[in-house]
């Protein structure tokens, strides 16, 4: 079963973005609910779905999720009056993307179930679940659940851009077509698929289709803090240190355009694209002096960063950010998977928030911001 699913959830939302900080309370609340999901949850599901012979109807399997969601929401009712009404709001997404994380799993569990029955049970499985009426506001989190749930009724994987998705959530209906667009859209905004302008256009067309939509308000938030990462934007001036321990600024190469590979040492794509794609890559672009390949880790300290490059020497430009994904750079461009690349045109102008990875696509941007 995909418990890191469970676990990644319960990091990203137990320290969210207070205004003033989560209170202590709110910390013991998240406490009780790792509790749970460590002690109870993890053993239940599987002998629901996973130690079983025959899968369970969506019927049971629905009324067990409602189950589950109630004993959350008796842990949050526990600390309730001790807790902020921003508090309450960001347990109960936890607890709704939670949820719709379990609908995934039961797909992950039907595999022999078609696409229209697949698609079918995520549908009802929100309907049900009343999410069409009681999520009352999206972000990252919950958008992404309910976008890896369609994904994976499909049978598409989640990450890679396509339209296939797309075209699947603007043939539904009402209710679940404005759940399914908005959430479309603010995963769009998470995961930077599309330009700040094709995002923008896509969040007018929503509100256009609905003009009194709870959802519109998040959008608007979240699109607000994508304007930093437009076409022509400045980028911060973020210090780096390199092999040496010497302190560099991006705007030490405001002359050159930069071709940014975020990376660590234990992620296994980030080292199998520097093993097959990026020597060839890096060859194509040697002669190219007006351009930087810069190589950034976020290894959480710098020993085992320095040991793989000790053993697998790259050119390019080599710095160090660490922190993992609570480094500056990372919360900047809104990361939360790597490998992830950038360009970054002179004067450190952003070309590309999510720039195509290393081979004939990444040249052709960085060729064409050359004016070649």
């Amino acid at each position: 079963m995909r418990k890191y699913y469970f676990t990644l959830l319960l990091f990203v939302i137990y320290l969210p973005l207070f205004a003033q900080g989560p209170s202590a309370s709110y910390t013991q609340y998240m406490n009780a609910l790792q509790k749970l999901i460590q002690e109870d949850l993890y053993s239940r599901v599987s002998e629901v779905i996973y130690d079983v012979e025959e899968l369970p109807t969506k019927e049971v399997f629905i009324d067990f999720c409602k189950g589950v969601e109630k004993d959350f929401d008796e842990i949050q009712a526990n600390y309730g009056s001790q807790l902020t009404d921003e508090e309450k709001e960001k347990g109960t997404q936890f607890t709704q993307t939670m949820m719709i994380q379990l609908g995934e799993l039961y797909l992950d569990r039907a595999a022999d179930l078609d696409t229209d029955a697949r698609t079918g049970f995520f549908r009802t499985f929100l309907l049900e679940m009343g999410y069409d009426q009681t999520l009352n506001s999206l972000n990252e989190d919950n958008s992404r659940a309910i976008i890896m749930g369609i994904h994976a009724a499909l049978e598409i994987p989640f990450g890679m851009p396509n339209t296939e998705v797309m075209t699947y959530i603007y043939s539904e209906e009402a209710p679940i077509l404005e759940l399914y667009r908005a959430a479309y859209i603010m995963n769009e905004m998470a995961m930077l698929n599309e330009s700040y302008d094709a995002i923008n256009a896509m969040t007018e067309s929503f509100k256009t289709a609905y003009p009194d939509s709870r959802f519109y308000e998040s959008m608007k938030v979240t699109l607000i803090s994508l304007e930093k990462l437009r076409e022509g934007a400045a980028v911060e001036d973020f210090s780096f240190l390199d092999m040496e321990g010497n302190p560099r600024s991006l705007s030490e190469f405001k002359d050159k355009i930069i071709y940014l590979d975020l990376w660590a040492s234990w992620c296994g794509p980030c080292i199998n694209t520097f093993k097959t794609k990026t020597p060839s890559f890096e060859k194509k672009l040697r002669e190219k002096e007006d351009v930087v390949l810069m190589y950034i880790s976020i290894d959480e300290n710098q020993e085992p960063w320095k040991k793989y490059l000790e053993k697998n020497p790259m050119r390019g430009v080599h710095l160090f950010a660490g922190k993992g994904f609570e480094a500056e750079i990372m919360r900047y461009f809104k990361v939360w998977g790597i490998p992830r690349y950038l360009i970054i045109g002179k004067d450190n102008k952003l070309i590309s928030p999510n720039a195509p990875r290393p081979g004939d696509e990444a040249y052709n941007v960085l060729m064409e911001a050359l004016g070649s």
